[in-house]
């Protein structure tokens, strides 16, 4: 008798199978408990551009699935995509924490689980101040530092430790030499001995044991050196599984991405299944705002992201409603999501219509969601985003496994 393989799908489909009947509903999703948010409208639109996302999933328990999220100040907290990242790491497995950026050090708020400190000076650069003379890259904020001897560390929580670390940064011939450390076992490993053959900013190295906890450490070795500038960070484990990487730079637009100087030419090495675009917010807050240019940088980034993730889905979020000068609703944001509605119609690409699900701007306030400046959302609001969009997945994915 053949041995039967019980796969992923099959496991996701009996899962499902078994708790539907009983509960009305999958396990694998979250209840929602606020009445404003139109449930049937929570879906992927055009999910079928996702399914050689969805057959890759089938795969997590023999590979790695990264997923890129690319967004605006909503996503730089990493409050929505925490929520994705446990919820997908749960079901699919824990693969790595991602892509980081030692955001305190480059003087910017940072998400909660990432700790990072200096005792030097570091310029912190967002990729939406063009006229600041620093590169930005694949993390979207760059710190760069002219002390010869400057370090900073960088630690995440013990059920993201990794062995294998990619470090971004500008490595020209005035660029110190850059060396890890593992704090926890002091290993310490030359970035410059392990440059890919590609792209001379990108080092990719591996630890000899997992740690959680690493110093970037710059020496002067040359006449010609004179800084130091870090783009990004990946950390990754040895296990199958999701790695959710969240990119979110503060006053970002559809427009600072691509125009950065390394980010579109980056994203290859982060080996993405899957990309999320979550972007908008700040072009509705354009004093003249022109619905023709923001379509064409709509398309520019996406068509420049694609010629070097040519094989990657993309799935594009609206974003959810907002005020403005804390009075008025803000009535471009409609605008900004009729526009990307369309044009993902237009160039069939799956989206997913948070604006739809969840109505205007009041709604968000009535139910004490939205901060007090009344455009970002307060740790609920943002965990709600979350959740949507996971559900909005994971029934796409559900979809999937029963219907092939």
């Amino acid at each position: 008798m053949k041995d039967i393989k019980i796969t992923k799908s099959f496991y996701f489909f009996i899962v499902a199978f078994l708790f539907g009947f009983q509960y009305g509903c999958s396990q694998l999703t979250i209840e929602n408990t606020y009445s404003f948010v139109q449930e049937n409208k929570n879906v992927i639109h055009n999910s079928q551009e996702l399914q050689s996302f969805f057959k890759k999933l089938d795969q997590a328990s023999s590979r790695k699935i990264n997923i890129l999220h690319i967004g605006d100040s909503h996503l730089q907290p990493n409050q929505i995509t925490q929520v994705l990242r446990k919820q997908l790491q749960k079901v699919f497995g824990n693969a790595g924490r991602g892509l980081i950026v030692p955001y305190k050090v480059a003087g910017t708020n940072s998400p909660d689980d990432i700790i990072s400190t200096s005792q030097f000076k570091w310029e912190g650069k967002r990729n939406c101040k063009p006229l600041i003379p620093q590169p930005t890259g694949i993390g979207g904020i760059s710190l760069k530092s002219l002390d010869s001897a400057s370090t900073f560390i960088f630690r995440l929580p013990h059920e993201y430790a990794f062995s294998s670390m990619t470090v971004f940064f500008e490595n020209d011939g005035k660029s110190y030499d850059l060396f890890a450390k593992d704090l926890i076992h002091g290993e310490v490993i030359n970035l410059k001995n392990f440059i890919d053959e590609k792209n001379p900013n990108v080092s990719k190295i591996k630890f000899s044991q997992p740690t959680n906890e690493v110093e970037i450490l710059s020496l002067k070795t040359s006449l010609e050196q004179t800084h130091t500038t870090i783009l990004g960070i990946n950390t990754e484990n040895e296990e199958n599984g999701i790695v959710y990487h969240s990119i979110g730079v503060n006053g970002a637009e559809y427009y600072h991405y691509d125009t950065s100087e390394y980010f579109n030419e980056e994203t290859p090495f982060l080996n993405p299944d899957l990309i999320i675009i979550s972007l908008g917010t700040n072009e509705a807050f354009r004093k003249n705002f022109d619905e023709e240019d923001f379509k064409s940088e709509v398309h520019k980034f996406i068509t420049n992201l694609r010629k070097y993730n040519p094989e990657v889905p993309f799935l594009i979020t609206t974003p959810a409603n907002s005020y403005i000068n804390k009075k008025y609703q803000n009535p471009k944001l409609k605008r900004v999501r009729d526009i990307l509605v369309a044009y993902c119609k237009e160039n069939q690409l799956a989206f997913w219509d948070l604006q739809e699900i969840t109505g205007n701007a009041q709604n968000w306030k009535n139910n004490q969601l939205i901060s007090k400046d009344l455009v970002h959302y307060n740790a609920k609001g943002y965990r709600l985003q979350g959740e949507l969009l996971y559900n909005a997945l994971i029934n796409s994915y559900k979809e999937y496994v029963t219907t092939k």
